[in-house]
């Protein structure tokens, strides 16, 4: 039910007044109150625009009491586009047009009354009115006590209108504080809620009562806060209900052995606006913690699934080696049959177990090849450093011993490159020939006669218990040294041939 156009004006501010008089063409000094001014703009006769006009002067009037800063913080809060808006007329002409403006304006009267004591809630003039109450109370009991009774009479009635005003603009903004209280109890409920859906209309009732000057009935009021408390309270239900399901979410995932750290992190950040009542981020954080455990979830099961085939390339691999992968592929298997039933934590350790048994089992065996190169590198290298004194004492005695030579720088070089299989085989044929020419160095050493030493001393630990063999090697018995007791002819030895046929 629309108010009167009396009632809408009394709502106005002052200074909203008088504009509002100077526009249509009215002189605000010539009227002595508020009541004959509101009276005179009410008389006007298009009074429907007149309103209109009021309402956005009065919203004009609260937005130009604040600072552009404040202005924009206002518009980013109610949703309202402020950008690229520098001056601050232009920022207050935005808010006061925009789709929300009867919510900036519940706002800003709120904010008005929550900054004042009660006694400045009326505005700047607020102060005068309490002074000319008391003003005119003195002038009443004074003209009372002069028996002028039709004075005291006018007097107490003025001082009886401004404080019935008085009360009235304080009671409206209580009540302003009430709706918002309450608007702000639903802003996180959930709209489809019966509960939420019952005090939204209540709402809705009380503000458009509120906006059209009329007065709210307190138990009427009471229902609003007492309707927005019970969905306000239902919501916080709700929403804890999000977050033990959220939880058990997350320690599923974490069961499958998927990463959860955000997802954690997300749960916490709900908790926390949970317990502040901030439900809005409490949901969002937890619908957030949700999503992030379920891809965590679905990523790890992929990975098991996945993880499946890339074990069995690790098994095969194994067995191209030679290790045992029977337990191995048993572990495969039975990560398998988890997969198929949807025991994908299960699989996924079953899975690990059996990675771990295949790499250790392809590990010792690599070990052993490794092992067995370098044995065989070692006897490549032991048949080459054998073969090497044959070869200097036949080339002594200028025997042919090319062939010798050839296999051994063969060896040595296919060593060198690292294929120890084709070094030893040629350091075997470097061996075969090396025997050969062995026998035409013994010949040599008869027809030179050089013989086998009988006794002798090891140059390492001095033991005499050494031996002698016919191939020109000698061995301590004592310190297990090698050495050669027949070595490449010397200068001496060489002239000494040349002279004695």
């Amino acid at each position: 039910m629309a108010s009167s156009p009396r009632e809408a004006l009394s709502t106005l501010p002052d200074p909203v007044l008088h504009d509002l008089a100077k526009v249509h063409g009215l002189d605000p000094t010539r009227y002595p109150n508020r009541t004959s001014l509101i009276e005179a703009l009410a008389s006007l006769a298009d009074v429907e625009s007149l309103l209109a006009e009021a309402e956005r002067r009065r919203m004009e009037y609260h937005l130009e009491r604040l600072r552009p800063r404040q202005l924009r913080e206002l518009g980013e809060r109610h949703r309202v586009s402020l950008l690229g808006l520098k001056r601050k007329s232009d920022l207050v002409a935005a808010l006061a047009t925009a789709p929300g403006s009867s919510e900036i304006l519940l706002e800003l009267e709120a904010q008005d009354a929550a900054d004042r004591d009660a006694g400045f809630v009326l505005g700047r003039d607020a102060d005068v009115d309490y002074e000319r109450v008391e003003e005119l109370l003195e002038q009443a009991r004074k003209r009372f006590q002069e028996r002028q009774f039709e004075a005291a009479l006018t007097a107490a009635q003025e001082a009886s209108r401004i404080a019935e005003r008085t009360t009235e603009q304080l009671r409206r903004a209580s009540w302003s504080y009430a709706v918002l209280a309450a608007q702000g109890l639903l802003e996180p409920c959930d709209p489809e809620d019966p509960d939420t859906v019952k005090a939204r209309a209540l709402l809705d009732r009380a503000r458009d009562v509120f906006f059209q000057g009329q007065t709210m009935d307190d138990a009427f009021l009471q229902d609003l806060v007492r309707a927005a408390e019970v969905a306000h309270a239902r919501e916080a239900d709700r929403v804890r209900e999000l977050l033990a399901l959220t939880r058990d979410s997350i320690r599923e995932a974490a069961n499958l052995g998927a990463s959860i750290a955000m997802a954690e992190d997300a749960w916490k950040r709900g908790g926390d606006s949970l317990d502040r009542d901030q439900l809005s981020a409490a949901r969002e954080s937890f619908v957030e913690a949700g999503q992030r455990a379920e891809d965590a979830r679905l990523r790890r099961i992929r990975e098991v699934e996945e993880s499946v085939g890339f074990v069995s390339d690790h098994i095969a691999l194994a067995r191209n080696v030679g290790a045992d992968t029977e337990e191995a592929e048993q572990l495969h298997q039975a990560a398998r049959t988890a997969v198929a039933v949807g025991e994908h934590g299960h699989a996924g350790d079953l899975l690990k177990r059996a990675e771990r048994l295949a790499m250790k089992g392809q590990q010792r065996q690599i070990e052993r090849a490794m092992q067995l190169r370098q044995a065989q590198v070692e006897k490549a290298q032991a048949i080459i450093g054998a073969c090497e004194p044959v070869l200097k004492e036949a080339e002594s005695y200028d025997l042919s011993a090319t062939e010798v030579r050839v296999l051994l720088r063969q060896a040595q070089d296919v060593l060198t490159k690292g294929d120890y299989l084709a070094g030893l085989t040629f350091a075997r044929n470097a061996e075969e020939a090396a025997q050969r020419l062995e026998a035409q160095v013994a010949d040599e050493r008869r027809r030179r006669g050089i013989q086998k030493p009988a006794s002798g001393t090891c140059g390492v630990c001095r033991s005499t218990c050494v031996t002698f063999e016919d191939d020109g090697w000698g061995r301590c018995e004592d310190c297990g040294n090698t050495f050669r007791w027949r070595g490449p002819f010397g200068v001496w030895e060489r002239l000494k041939a040349i002279l004695i046929p």
